[in-house]
């Protein structure tokens, strides 16, 4: 419809924090109840800033993917 502006919610649907009964992550994205489930996109924020939230997006999953490899060579994961 013109003239109106829509939006979709996706952002908050996974809380990131460290106490499994308030939060769906962990500080790596890790999910507590999966272990070898990660969830980098932008559902681990509470809330969208101004501008786009690409960049912080791909910094939280670079930071993801050095913790699943440290973990694969520990042999954790």
């Amino acid at each position: 419809m013109p003239g109106k502006e829509y939006s979709i919610h996706e952002l908050g649907t996974c809380r990131m924090g460290d106490n499994p009964r308030t939060s769906v992550l962990n500080k790596w994205n890790q999910s507590h109840d999966i272990k070898d489930l990660f969830v980098v996109d932008g559902s681990s924020f509470v809330t969208s800033g101004r501008g786009q939230p690409t960049m912080t997006i791909q910094a939280l999953a670079f930071r993801a993917a050095e913790h699943v490899g440290a973990m694969a060579k520990r042999g954790d994961l």
